[in-house]
């Protein structure tokens, strides 16, 4: 494989002054030239952590940092299926792949298929030895946070669906639970828009970025888990008295999982406690009606269970991201 890479220009400007108080340099005229920047047209500047500067041309930021990759077929040990959602995910905006002796009907097919679940992407060129995608997703327009919401909004619709199918007072649909295709389009969206960021500005982002790529992992199996459980469901069956306690458990996951998207997003002491709170609650609860459920049943609550409190110390750790008063900064760094 092979990446196309921009070269860049090192050079020095002197800073001088403009008025009383304004100082001022000049833009580059290679970079001018570049970018056809002329009076009037705006440009971005983006303060960094270690004192750079970074500066973009407004009008040309779609084209600016674009990821373009070659991929020989013939000394790949990997079907172009699992290959695509790689790429995707690492940020590439075209993804060329060429071969010397020809594509066949599945591998069209195949390429045709994955490009259907990702979000933007689309096969632009198509020829017996050459297949062109283009990514055309702008992760700077996705929030992380508006995907994040959507991943939370469809675990706990089906969360609340299990809670109403296991406790009779509800049926569900043949594709409630097994149709996750929507879910594995956000996730793989959010994956790139954290992996393959072009524009991560600081290390407070990068390290939250990183707690929430630990935590959406997390959220995919508990998905998996709630999966499994609708498949059990006709071995037993759920007693009145049962009822209310799996009702109670099943809301204070929703809650947990609440917490523990927000807290990703926003630090927060209060929601960690909470969370931690509701977790204990779950636990007592399931003491309570434990010898009375089958034991598949138990297995897959405590596995949910001890996922939900692997993903609230994920959370957690983004408040040490933080500058909160009782926090003192490792000054060794």
């Amino acid at each position: 494989m092979s990446e196309e890479k921009i070269a860049r220009d090192i050079e020095t400007r002197k800073v001088q002054k403009l008025g009383s108080s304004s100082l001022f340099i000049t833009l580059p005229k290679k970079w001018i030239n570049k970018w056809s920047i002329k009076p009037g047209d705006k440009v971005i500047l983006e303060a960094l952590d270690d004192g750079s500067l970074r500066l973009i041309a407004e009008k040309a930021k779609t084209n600016a940092g674009r990821k373009t990759i070659l991929v020989d077929v013939d000394s790949l040990k990997q079907p172009l299926i699992n290959i695509i959602p790689c790429l995707y995910i690492l940020g590439f905006d075209e993804i060329v792949f060429e071969t010397k002796k020809d594509f066949n009907k599945k591998d069209f097919e195949e390429v045709l298929y994955i490009s259907k679940h990702l979000v933007g992407a689309e096969v632009v060129e198509s020829s017996e030895k050459k297949i062109k995608l283009e990514c055309l997703l702008d992760t700077e327009k996705v929030g992380v946070e508006s995907l994040l919401r959507r991943i939370l909004n469809i675990i706990s619709k089906r969360i609340d669906e299990l809670s109403k199918f296991l406790t009779n007072s509800h049926t569900i649909h043949q594709s409630g639970i097994s149709n996750s295709d929507d879910l594995r389009k956000i996730y793989l969206m959010l994956l790139r828009r954290i992996i393959g960021n072009k524009y991560q500005s600081s290390s407070t982002e990068y390290y939250r970025n990183s707690l929430i790529l630990l935590n959406i992992s997390i959220l995919i199996n508990i998905d998996y888990i709630v999966s499994k459980i609708y498949q059990i469901k006709d071995n037993f069956e759920v007693s009145p008295s049962q009822t209310d306690m799996l009702k109670s458990i099943f809301t204070s996951i929703n809650d947990v999982l609440d917490e523990i998207v927000m807290s990703a997003l926003f630090p927060s002491v209060k929601r960690i406690s909470n969370g931690f709170n509701l977790i204990l609650q779950i636990k007592q609860n399931l003491l309570k009606i434990k010898d009375s459920l089958p034991n598949s049943f138990n297995l897959y609550l405590e596995d949910l269970v001890n996922l939900l409190e692997n993903a609230l110390n994920n959370s957690m750790c983004g408040i040490f991201l933080e500058d909160l008063p009782w926090i003192e900064k490792d000054l060794t760094a």
